[in-house]
């Protein structure tokens, strides 16, 4: 009986124990691939490079019982050998393919074409206009060590130690020598080799060339280009010419306000959408404010809307008191502190500082969904823009802002000027120049064109027959702005909501007032455009260029 009683022990062990081993998986081994090769360069010199020319080793990594059929790829002949050496004579990419121990394996194979390596060598701290001399030096990747030939171009005005006209100059760097230039500016040298009777791929170098008087920077945000700066000073050395820095840093989408302060630029980007969208859901925004260093040594991002409602991007602003002011589009006014990197934008963290309708003037002139232009501060009153519900200049007190809607409210005892032009004109920016009193602004619509007058006769302007005369060019040509028609493919937004002059920029040292005009008239260039109380005419800093924002850092520099 005892026996038996173990009997039927040992088959329940078994029983459960073959049951349990039924639930555990079983480990799948892949079979191993029958063959497998890799490659590296075999040159002395370029190990790492993959270049034209250059020689590379091939070989299998497995065992091989039969011969190794090579093709590579690039219309050359297969090749049998355990151990192979090409040669690519043309950049692309490669499939290389194996054959052996009766199996097939293909790897991928990426050549670069021979690029020069220019490298730029300084002597002084700063490569002064028409005072300090650079040199190059290149390194030519060469593996097949093929006939090379070096044609430099240089921009007008270069000279070399000789003091001799360098415009072109085939030659070696150290042949070259050491070279100065004329202009101001990015100035671009281009280097073209040809290697082997082949033209290698341009290289170009942009030299940062510095003023040679401390003056301010003026900064412009390039239509679909990057940020760029110019040097303003008062009175430029005689036969200095000056051109534009290019920044390297993206103007972003319509980046309508950059601001300076303490050698920082902060750029307002309204983004892509900037005009009316159905954003029903509040996840069209994609604006936001960065902050660059003057010399573009750093990029940070302060606060962005990506993802957030499309009308709250960031439109129009203004610095003071360790703040940054900005307008969305159409409904208030936010403040950021300066100290701030890598906010999102959100109603509960960053609450409205004020909006339409907690002014005095919601109502009485302003209304629901006022579309915002500029914003700045003039003493203790700001200056609120507005081209739509609510045309005209807004001016109000920080102690005229309501605690909450009130249609009871009194209008804020400011006022609002440039309220009642007629018609489709209105303002779209302005300044003030505190030293001398005067203050400027642009119409968009039917009265386009750049204003000055004082704050007296501001205040007097009621309709379009009493504004002061539009300043103009030499030539007597105004400042007409885009409008939406068919001859002026390049105009933005709508007929309620335009581009037009984003910005106005002032230098209280000389007076002189600049923006960025995209011209809507054929006898008129766009760009870079400055008033100038001196000849109270109009005249232009750079020529053929469609920007947004404008900014000035005040610092002197003879660089940024």
């Amino acid at each position: 009986m005892k026996n038996l009683f173990k009997l039927l022990l040992l088959c329940l062990f078994t029983i459960n124990f073959t049951a349990c081993k039924d639930h555990i998986p079983e480990v799948e081994e892949l079979p191993e691939d029958k063959i497998n090769f890799t490659y590296q360069v075999s040159d002395d010199v370029y190990q790492l490079d993959y270049y034209v020319g250059a020689t590379i080793k091939f070989y299998p990594t497995r065992p091989v019982s039969t011969d190794c059929v090579w093709n590579f790829g690039d219309g050359s002949e297969a090749v049998v050998g355990d151990t192979v050496y090409h040669k690519f004579t043309t950049a692309g990419r490669y499939v290389v393919t194996l054959n052996a121990n009766e199996a097939t394996k293909t790897n991928e194979i990426y050549i670069s074409d021979i690029k020069p390596i220019v490298t730029l060598i300084q002597y002084d701290s700063l490569c002064e206009v028409m005072t300090s001399y650079i040199s190059f030096e290149v390194e030519l990747p060469n593996p097949d060590n093929l006939e090379a030939e070096y044609q430099w171009t240089f921009p007008e005005g270069t000279t070399n130690e000789a003091g001799e006209a360098v415009a072109s100059f085939v030659g070696l760097p150290e042949d070259l020598g050491k070279v100065k230039f004329a202009k101001v500016g990015s100035q671009t040298v281009s280097l073209q080799v040809v290697l082997g009777g082949r033209n290698l791929e341009v290289v170009k170098k942009n030299v940062q060339v510095a003023l040679d008087t401390l003056a301010p920077t003026l900064y412009y945000a390039t239509v679909g280009g990057n940020i760029m700066a110019v040097k303003i000073p008062a009175t430029p050395t005689e036969g200095v010419v000056i051109e534009p820095y290019d920044m390297g840093v993206s103007a972003g989408q319509h980046m309508f306000n950059i601001l300076c302060h303490e050698n920082k630029l902060y750029c307002l980007d309204a983004g892509k959408q900037y005009y009316y969208v159905n954003d029903v859901d509040g996840v069209m925004g994609d604006g936001q404010i960065t902050i660059m260093a003057a010399d573009a040594s750093t990029i940070e991002t302060m606060i962005s809307n990506v993802g957030g409602p499309a009308f709250q991007d960031p439109f129009f602003g203004f610095i003071d008191n360790g703040n940054l002011y900005y307008s969305d589009r159409n409904t208030g006014l936010i403040t950021v502190p300066l100290s701030t990197r890598n906010a999102t934008y959100s109603a509960a963290a960053f609450p409205y500082w004020l909006q339409n309708n907690t002014l005095g003037y919601y109502g009485k002139g302003l209304s629901y969904g006022a579309i915002s232009s500029n914003l700045i501060k003039i003493d203790d009153t700001y200056y609120w823009g507005k081209i739509y519900n609510g045309i005209g200049i807004w001016r109000f007190k920080a102690g005229d802002i309501l605690a909450a809607a009130d249609d009871k409210a009194p209008a804020p005892a400011s006022g609002a000027v440039l309220s009642n032009l007629g018609g489709t004109s209105y303002p779209k920016s302005f300044i003030y120049n505190p030293t001398t009193q005067d203050f400027f602004f642009t119409l968009c619509g039917t009265g386009e064109g750049f204003y000055k007058c004082t704050i007296a006769e501001l205040e007097g302007i009621k309709d379009t027959k009493t504004l002061p005369a539009a300043k103009t060019f030499a030539d007597g040509n105004g400042c007409t702005q885009r409008t939406p028609d068919a001859t002026n493919k390049d105009f933005e937004g709508t007929s309620s909501e335009p581009v037009g002059i984003t910005q106005l920029a002032i230098d209280e040292v000389t007076g002189r007032v600049y923006f960025a005009l995209r011209s809507g008239s054929s006898s008129v260039k766009s760009g870079i455009v400055y008033y100038d109380p001196a000849t109270d005419k109009l005249h232009y800093l750079v020529e053929d260029v469609d920007a947004y924002g404008v900014t000035i850092n005040t610092n002197p520099s003879k660089l940024f």
